[in-house]
């Protein structure tokens, strides 16, 4: 079951001042973003957070360049189908690998390895999803709901798991993994530009929503504290 709680860490064990200072460049912490006449969009990290997705994301030719090629090649190397899931005010490319699909009758079962890098700073996310989607009528109308999440290499998605991972860390070096724990801590006062949420995660103000609790009913397998090492005070 998923737990947010609010931002916080061992100061003797762990270091996430990084990724703090990354979401205050860019959000106005305890600004609302309709606050006053709008000075929440006037806040330069807001601005030029604004600049990097629309550099990234909506320049057609950057994009491909720089994600798809990347994600449409793992897909087929693993002989599997992509999806692309960049979304487009969210700050990070994002993708899914569909490891598999089954249908009975109405009722769609789907397994997915699910992956996004930030355009914010040198951070990368990875999990698995098991998702039910009802079908009405001929096809016109889709019911989805995400189960279950898996927040490690765990199972049946351990190999495929690792595999995206290490070519994640291939492509980006530099880059670390916000592990589930600390991507579902809640900051006081930070909104991001693309939702309506109060108080939001740093998974929405690094990535995107996906991990919203409303989406994901709260359940969770593996470890949730996967990569929290590589955070480890040296």
């Amino acid at each position: 079951m998923i737990m947010v709680n609010n931002f916080s860490f061992n100061l003797k064990t762990h270091d996430f001042w990084e990724v703090y200072e990354t979401i205050k460049k860019y959000y106005p912490i305890g600004l609302r973003r309709f606050q006053g006449k709008g000075i929440y969009f006037e806040y330069p990290g807001i601005k030029k957070l604004s600049k990097i997705v629309v550099e990234n994301t909506h320049d057609q030719n950057n994009f491909k360049e720089r994600w798809v090629n990347f994600s449409d090649g793992i897909a087929e190397e693993l002989k599997l189908q992509h999806i692309g899931t960049t979304l487009g005010q969210a700050p990070s490319f994002s993708s899914s690998i569909v490891i598999k699909r089954k249908k009975i009758e109405n009722c769609i079962h789907c397994k997915k390895i699910n992956f996004s890098v930030s355009l914010l700073g040198d951070y990368y996310q990875i999990f698995g999803s098991d998702s039910i989607t009802i079908q009405e009528g001929k096809g016109a109308i889709y019911y989805p709901s995400v189960n279950i999440i898996t927040t490690s290499p765990h199972e049946e998605f351990e190999e495929i798991f690792k595999f995206v991972e290490q070519k994640i860390r291939n492509k980006y070096p530099n880059h670390k993994i916000i592990p589930f724990r600390l991507g579902q801590f809640i900051i006081d006062g930070l909104q991001v530009r693309y939702l309506d949420d109060e108080d939001c995660t740093i998974n929405k103000a690094l990535f995107n929503s996906s991990l919203s609790e409303e989406y994901i009913k709260r359940y969770t397998r593996g470890n949730n504290g996967y990569g929290m090492e590589v955070w480890k005070r040296k």
